[in-house]
């Protein structure tokens, strides 16, 4: 009988998320794990009296249906205990006992970068998640996302727009027909890389599959770029997890008049980096041996013209009165006092627009709160 089957059954009888993996393994191999039974699973003492019940009621009929299933729709399957299984997702707490692929199974293990945000993304950051994942997967690197509308949608397109590799990773069985709208997408995406998901053919969306999900997006990507979140959303939680697995995490910079700037603008407080373009990405990579990635196409000359591009978006996006600010602004230095009489605005709310500027690279702080236009405009 295929070791996925005790997988299967592993799976289903602990739980998805569970983090007993590595411990049931550093001493016994899965299918031997099974035939001990019982009393060999409470000697271990590391099973709750619920999972002792499982693991003894569940027969591997559901696992075997599984499998016929799979076969049948020509979906891989990747046990932890395999040779494709993402080297570095078995690095996470709580790998997941195995994931269900339709696509080419190798993007998993090529290096992935994930791009997330916010379902209600303003056209600003979907062009920016559209335009850093087309750069991205130019290069070699795969994108993954979690195939929702909004930033996934836009980062999973503009992967694929490149000819690149990107993966969508699922908060339900693969086959689930979850956003119908999206169908058409995760048909391309399956196409262009792999959908995957731990959660086996048929098993419908459920609010805490999110929470798991995100473990996987976070888990199988060397660094996550957010772009657009709220305080409280899923791509948080992802770049929350990311730094839980010593993973580096990007921001891109969002109008603070937007309530999806809380996030960021926390993530930003917490230390993870700004950037605007691709290349800013890439160049925390560069000293690395990527298998896949070229890196001789990164130059100043490239750089500056993706510069140039998302300092244009980022202007057309600023609100009336962080335009009025900008334009107050010139290349020579100018006082906050200043700022203050030629604006008419509030000291405090000012000072949040000057930082948002900052943050979106189109002005300079100075000593003693004098600004200076970091960019030339027409303004």
């Amino acid at each position: 009988m295929e070791e996925k089957v005790y997988w299967i059954w592993l799976q289903r009888a602990l739980g998805f998320g569970n983090y007993k993996i590595d411990k049931i393994l550093s001493a016994i191999d899965i299918k031997t794990f099974y035939e001990l039974g019982p009393n060999y699973w409470k000697s271990l003492s590391m099973f709750t009296e619920r999972e002792i019940k499982n693991l003894g009621l569940l027969s591997l009929d559901y696992a075997l249906n599984v499998c016929d299933k799979c076969i049948n729709f020509n979906y891989k399957m990747v046990t932890y205990s395999c040779k494709d299984f993402p080297m570095l997702l078995r690095k996470i707490p709580n790998p997941p006992c195995l994931l269900y692929i339709k696509g080419d199974v190798s993007v998993l293990s090529r290096f992935c970068i994930s791009v997330v945000g916010s379902r209600d993304a303003s056209i600003y950051g979907t062009q920016m998640a559209f335009d850093i994942s087309y750069d991205l997967a130019k290069f070699g690197i795969t994108i993954v996302s979690g195939g929702a509308v909004g930033i996934d949608s836009a980062s999973h397109r503009g992967a694929i727009a490149s000819n690149g590799k990107t993966v969508a990773v699922m908060a339900c069985g693969i086959d689930y027909p979850y956003l119908l709208q999206n169908s058409k997408l995760r048909e391309e995406v399956s196409n262009f890389g792999a959908l995957v998901s731990e959660y086996p053919p048929g098993h419908p969306v459920q609010k805490f599959n999110f929470y798991t999900r995100n473990r996987i997006i976070s888990g199988i990507s060397s660094g996550t770029v957010v772009i657009e979140a709220a305080k409280r959303s899923g791509a948080i939680l992802t770049a929350n997890l990311a730094v839980e697995h010593n993973r580096d995490v990007f921001v891109v910079p969002v109008n603070q008049s937007s309530p999806l700037s809380e996030g960021p603008t926390e993530l930003i407080s917490d230390g993870a980096r700004v950037i605007t373009c691709a290349l800013d990405v890439l160049e925390e990579y560069k000293h690395f041996k990527i298998k896949d990635i070229s890196y001789n196409r990164i130059s100043k000359n490239n750089k500056s013209q993706d510069n140039k591009k998302n300092n244009e978006k980022a202007i057309k996006n600023l609100s009336q009165q962080s335009i009025l600010v900008f334009k107050s602004l010139k290349k020579e230095k100018i006082h906050i006092d200043e700022l203050k009489k030629i604006t008419g605005l509030p000291i405090q709310k000012l000072s949040s627009i000057l930082t948002n500027l900052e943050l979106l690279s189109l002005i300079t702080s100075l000593p003693g709160k004098f600004y200076i236009k970091s960019i030339e405009s027409d303004s």
